[in-house]
């Protein structure tokens, strides 16, 4: 026998062994022809149209009796909400319960037939697994888009590049197994459309949230007590930090951040250990924190870094004295209650529509469409009169008055 004969039988045998432990590890359910026709055909009774006002979106279906989750933003101020399912159905929706900082919805129609998506368990996706986005976007009709899990940290927003559009909020995000593993939630865009960079919640914590807002209509969780606005490259090289995500605005008095001697102008650069690179993370690690834990908080204060122990509290209803800060009414902006003549922008996420439109972190929101707010109970009524339309903004930013207009 020739040595490249042997050579050649070598190679043959050693990729029939290497063949056969990759299929031993993992077997694609996919159709005869390559596709992920079958998954799809049986996930698509599950996923449903959301038709909210002017306004459009996606929601998925938890269970038979006729719940489904959307996000909140799809569904904020909509007078008449219309679920349509893949049978063509139409059916009236109410919203039985939202959540602010996670942006989830649960709606509720009356049926008791319905194909409810199973859940995935998010912890346990990988970077470069399969993801499938469905949903409704530009209103086009339901929509299949097929990618990668691009990014993810524990307990951190799935990131994506299956194609995620508007309209495409609140749909699904599956494995090829069919399984949920996050709700579509947004996108970074320039030109409003998919870049390949797109946001998924994941379903471990959608379904927490779903079950608490079903169950109880609100969602138990810890409070800090501080306001932060996201941290850019020009701002951390201003700040003469060289890492971390964000920026502390304001403390609350009294409240767990004050008492464990977090101050303003501290910069976060990690929670319980974990590197904080981003305004994003932030957020979602909020939403899952709950009352009395210990959260470990690492903050860059001028020279030194300083770790802080605060014990968080249980976090107040919106518009008590407490609450002093955050509420995501605003696209890409976090409002806190504080401030004399009006609700006060307490951090913007610079690659968010606020920042887009020109507000900035300490802008107080004096009127909406020409009609003046006190609160964010009236900044919250004066958008939802517009829903759908572009609103004008009236901005007190240090003594001078600004007019910007958002778009949403």
């Amino acid at each position: 026998m020739s040595r490249n004969t042997v050579l050649l039988t070598m190679m043959a045998a050693l990729l029939t062994a290497t063949e056969s432990r990759a299929a031993s590890r993992m077997i694609l359910p996919v159709t005869s022809e390559g596709g992920f026709a079958d998954i799809v055909e049986k996930a698509l009774p599950g996923v449903a149209r959301v038709i909210a006002g002017a306004g459009e979106g996606s929601a998925v279906v938890i269970s038979a009796d006729g719940y489904l989750l959307t996000n909140r933003h799809v569904v904020a101020g909509a007078p008449k909400i219309t679920v349509q399912l893949s049978d063509e159905r139409q059916l009236p929706a109410q919203v039985v319960a939202a959540d602010g900082p996670t942006d989830l919805a649960v709606l509720k129609v009356e049926a008791a037939d319905l194909q409810p998506v199973p859940f995935g368990d998010s912890s346990r996706v990988r970077i470069g697994d399969y993801a499938l986005a469905i949903g409704n976007p530009f209103g086009v009709g339901t929509t299949v888009t097929l990618g990668i899990v691009s990014a993810k940290g524990e307990g951190d927003y799935i990131q994506t590049d299956a194609a995620i559009n508007p309209g495409n909020s609140g749909g699904p995000l599956l494995n090829i197994r069919g399984e949920l593993i996050g709700i579509n939630t947004a996108i970074i865009s320039a030109s409003g459309g998919s870049n390949g960079v797109g946001f998924a919640l994941p379903s471990n914590l959608a379904r927490a949230v779903s079950g608490e807002l079903t169950g109880t209509g609100h969602v138990t969780r810890g409070y800090l007590g501080a306001a932060f606005q996201p941290v850019t490259d020009t701002l951390r090289e201003a700040l003469g930090v060289n890492r971390g995500g964000a920026l502390v605005t304001d403390i609350a008095p009294g409240s767990p951040a004050a008492n464990a001697g977090l101050l303003k102008g501290d910069v976060l650069v990690a929670i319980n250990g974990r590197m904080l690179r981003d305004f994003r993370r932030l957020q979602l690690q909020a939403a899952q924190a709950k009352p009395n834990t210990e959260m470990r908080m690492t903050v860059a204060r001028q020279d030194t870094e300083v770790t802080l122990t605060v014990m968080l509290g249980e976090r107040p209803e919106s518009g008590s004295p407490a609450a002093a800060v955050a509420e995501d009414i605003l696209p890409g902006a976090a409002i806190s209650e504080a401030g004399a003549n009006g609700p006060v922008v307490a951090g913007v996420d610079p690659q968010g529509a606020s920042a887009e439109a020109g507000l900035r972190a300490g802008d107080v929101i004096v009127a909406v469409n020409r009609k003046s707010v006190a609160n964010t109970t009236a900044l919250r009524e004066g958008l939802s009169a517009s829903l759908g339309k572009p609103v004008l903004l009236e901005i007190s930013r240090e003594g001078s008055t600004f007019f910007f207009a958002l778009a949403r």
